[in-house]
């Protein structure tokens, strides 16, 4: 992704109303804290002041009414009580007996009276704890806002009547005095602090703000040729900023003079040749095409992504793996010029050759290339005139071949079957671009002089299309030898004829051919182009089985390459227009729980229906069409697995190939997809089947290494059903087997039970997990629990199942019982 410039944040201050602003609220905070805490206090304290003050005049009383004995205890008692009933603040007074009754109060109509139907504050049952504890009780009335007094008349006698005194005082002008007070102290407290807080705001206008703005206005300056002085200021960190900037603008204008001298060179070389531009920065993957770039392939600017993905899918078939093998070489060397010569994709569909020239210019930490800068130039018309004259010489030759491949059919009089090759080189291409065309043409000059002296009495024998050859062979005598025989020993001669050793240029090289035939009875009824394609439909299908070797023409090799190139086509619309998913087949645990799912490739085609996986991956791995797949799997299984999180699943096991780890994108979009959808890396595993693995490649180790320090599991799929050494399975980072128990384990399969048993051992021994795939029917699944098996998957327990089905296995809380053979039949 392109990094634009930061954009200031829209509710940005500036400082001179930053720093008040702070300063203000942290002022106003304080003062506000010390308001309420001091408020507080201050209530309190008046509180206390006021309860001391009631209960001493209720000891005052108490004494009194000792004093005045019993002959005078009422009088003393009301002529107090009537004293106290002038202050305001005092809301009631009473003395109580023992009945809870008023004995003297601050009114005279209470005497005698209920005291708590008379005094609305009054509660019998405080005042009865009281006067059983002979302790004074003192209570606050929020609602009422006063202050209640039960006071037990301790030292009177036990048979005088008055028991308890009673009082109830009014705090609402305490309150509002301490209120007064507060609002007196608040004021004093604001007036203090606007005079510092402008005093503060001053000074950082003064010694901050205004020497940060000039620096600033400067700063938006730089580059210029002249760059004021700023005056002086008086903090240190300030006057070392200053002169920072100043060193910095004078580098900054160097390094722009240098820039555009470059510049101007780099724009006069690369407008002089019309060569497009490519810059890629290989820790992100980001790639930048230039205006010519694009417009050399059709393209406008804004038409086409700039990815690596872009330009490798616009490689020729023919070129793809060659020159993506090349570049990661020279990745790998970390030094050196990179040049190619190869074809891209035209917008309308043609190719167009290009001349490729690379540099690294920017190396990590580590040493590792982290930029690659290079340019592509159009060399069409230099290929095109050299290829033009190839082109017409070969279609000539064809058309020539042909012809007299008819003719001779007419006139041939010997007697007996007649074969027909079709040979091509393998991988001569290699040749023409490692020594050019014409060194090309000189060797294959030398391939026909050697073929002719290998059959001197041949009825054809031409070169066609380049590095082509087509042999006509007569008179085979079916009494003789077996004519498949004949045929076979034919194609040998001809591979040992190729194969021994040629010289061009000085240089040793090794060669090898294709070989396809077809065996015929002469006759006018035969077309030449017809025997023409069987034969080259033959070496097609050698080319398909790994080169190096020979195909007798059959009636249904013709119906095969049909399907070959319907499935190619057909694979390509249906990967854009959705028709590939994946289904899910769950992986249990011993105790019949859902433990993993397995992802895994379907394709449904409107016209044929569901396509299995063996036909069509394949060709996705042949014509490049697996790095689309590979997409296609990491996004579908992080978005799917991240559903599946929900439901408990903590594992997701997926398939890959050798073609599409050494896709070189393929980590970085494995990450993208992971943090998309909020998933570690530990929930996912790779399966590498042992089938692709006939030996351990080194940038394959480098790509599974890199897998397993991010956290990704790896895992070796079909493990003994492949040609991996036991040796080379130490060098691979992996920490699960799956043993392929199909074959193995199941019904009349007896003696292949303990090879089953010495794996499982194996893989005991390197300390690995492993688990059984193929579990199909009920006695392997007996025998591999008795084995100490726990992990299982197979057609006993489900097949694999679209999103929505899988889902509705793990609402039955992943328990999925065992079938039994019947149910599976």
């Amino acid at each position: 992704m392109a990094l634009g410039n930061p954009k200031p944040w829209p509710s940005s201050l500036p400082l001179v109303v930053l720093i008040p602003a702070v300063l203000l609220c942290a002022l106003g905070t304080l003062i506000a804290l010390d308001f309420f805490q001091g408020r507080d206090m201050m209530r309190a304290h008046l509180k206390q002041a006021q309860e001391h003050l009631l209960m001493q005049r209720a000891r005052q009383m108490e004494q009194l009414l000792v004093a005045a004995g019993p002959s005078r205890i009422g009088d003393v008692a009301e002529q107090s009580l009537l004293q106290w009933a002038q202050e305001e603040e005092l809301l009631a007074a009473a003395i109580v007996d023992r009945d809870q009754r008023i004995y003297f109060g601050s009114r005279l109509v209470w005497r005698g009276g209920q005291a708590s139907r008379l005094l609305e504050g009054y509660e019998n049952e405080r005042a009865r704890k009281a006067l059983l504890s002979g302790l004074p009780k003192v209570l606050s009335d929020p609602q009422r806002g006063s202050l209640h007094l039960y006071y037990p008349l301790a030292q009177l006698k036990p048979h005088m009547q008055p028991r308890l005194i009673y009082m109830e005082q009014d705090l609402t002008a305490l309150n509002q005095i301490s209120q007064d007070l507060f609002v007196q102290r608040l004021f004093n407290l604001w007036s203090f602090g606007l005079v510092l807080l402008l005093l503060l705001w001053a000074i950082g206008h003064r010694c901050l703000a205004q020497p940060l703005q000039q620096i600033q206005q400067q700063s938006r300056r730089l580059g210029e040729s002249t760059l004021d002085m700023l005056p002086q200021s008086r903090i240190k960190e300030f006057d070392q900023l200053i002169l920072t900037l100043g060193q910095a603008n004078s580098r900054l204008r160097q390094g722009y003079a240098q820039l555009v001298e470059s510049e101007q060179r780099w724009l006069y070389a690369v407008e002089g040749i019309k060569a497009g531009v490519w810059d890629w920065y290989l820790d992100s993957q980001r790639v930048y095409f230039s205006h010519h770039w694009k417009a050399m392939l059709g393209y406008r600017d804004d038409e086409l992504m700039a990815s690596y993905a872009a330009w490798e899918q616009r490689l020729h078939p023919d070129d793809r793996e060659r020159v993506v093998r090349q570049l990661e070489e020279y990745v790998a060397a970390k030094s050196g010029l990179f040049e190619n010569l190869y074809r891209l994709r035209h917008r309308e569909g043609h190719y167009v050759w290009v001349q490729d020239r690379a540099l690294i210019v920017d190396w990590d930490a580590n040493g590792d290339p982290c930029r690659i800068v290079g340019s592509h130039l159009d060399v069409s018309d230099e290929v095109g005139r050299r290829s033009h004259e190839r082109r017409d010489n070969n279609n000539a030759s064809r058309m020539a071949v042909v012809s007299q491949l008819e003719t001779l059919l007419t006139q041939l009089e010997t007697p007996g079957y007649a074969l027909l090759f079709y040979l091509d080189m393998d991988d001569f291409k290699l040749i023409n671009d490692a020594h050019g065309y014409e060194a090309g043409d000189r060797l294959l000059a030398q391939v026909q002089t050697r073929l002719e002296k290998l059959w001197p009495d041949a009825t054809l024998l031409r070169r066609m299309q380049g590095d082509e050859f087509v042999v006509l062979l007569t008179g085979l005598d079916p009494q003789r030898q077996a004519l498949v025989s004949q045929a076979q020993e034919a194609a040998e001669s001809i591979l040992q004829a190729v194969s021994q050793g040629w010289l061009l240029e000085g240089e040793a090289l090794h060669l090898g051919t294709s070989v396809g035939m077809t065996l015929f009875q002469p006759g006018p009824q035969l077309r030449g182009a017809e025997l023409l394609t069987q034969a080259e439909l033959a070496v097609y299908q050698c080319k398909a089985q790994g080169r190096g070797g020979y195909v007798l023409y059959k009636s249904d090799l013709q119906q095969k390459v049909r399907q070959q190139l319907w499935l190619r086509d057909a694979l390509s619309q249906g990967l854009n227009q959705g028709e590939i998913s994946l289904y899910y087949q769950p992986i249990m645990d011993a105790s019949g729980n859902i433990h993993a799912a397995e992802a895994l490739l379907r394709w449904h085609n409107p016209q044929r229906g569901e396509i299995v996986p063996n036909q069509f991956l394949p060709v996705a791995e042949r014509y490049g069409l697996c790095h689309e797949l590979a997409e296609l799997q990491l996004a579908q299984a992080c978005r799917d697995m991240a559903v599946m999180r929900r439901y408990g699943l903590s594992e997701m096991m997926i398939n890959v190939s050798p073609r599409q780890l050494l896709w070189p994108p393929f980590v970085d979009r494995l990450l993208h997809h992971l943090e998309e959808q909020g998933l570690p890396a530990k929930m996912l595993v790779l399966e590498l089947s042992e089938h692709h693995l006939p030996k351990v490649d080194k940038a394959l180790l480098l790509v599974l290494t890199r897998l397993k320090d991010i956290g990704v599991r790896l895992a070796l799929d079909n493990f003994g059903a492949g040609f991996l050494a036991l040796s080379q399975l130490g060098q691979l980072p992996v920490r699960r087997l799956k043993l392929d128990t199909r074959y193995l384990c199941g019904g009349g399969n007896e003696p292949a039970r303990p090879l089953l048993m010495a794996q499982a051992d194996l893989a005991e021994a390197l300390q690995l997990e492993w688990m059984a795939e193929g579990v199909d029917d009920e006695s392997c699944y007996r025998l591999l629990q008795e084995r100490g098996c726990e992990r299982f998957q197979g057609y006993l327990f489900s097949a694999p199942r679209p999103l929505d089905g899988f889902l509705s296995l793990l609402r039955t809380k992943g328990q999925i019982p065992p079938r039994t053979t019947t149910e599976l039949s």
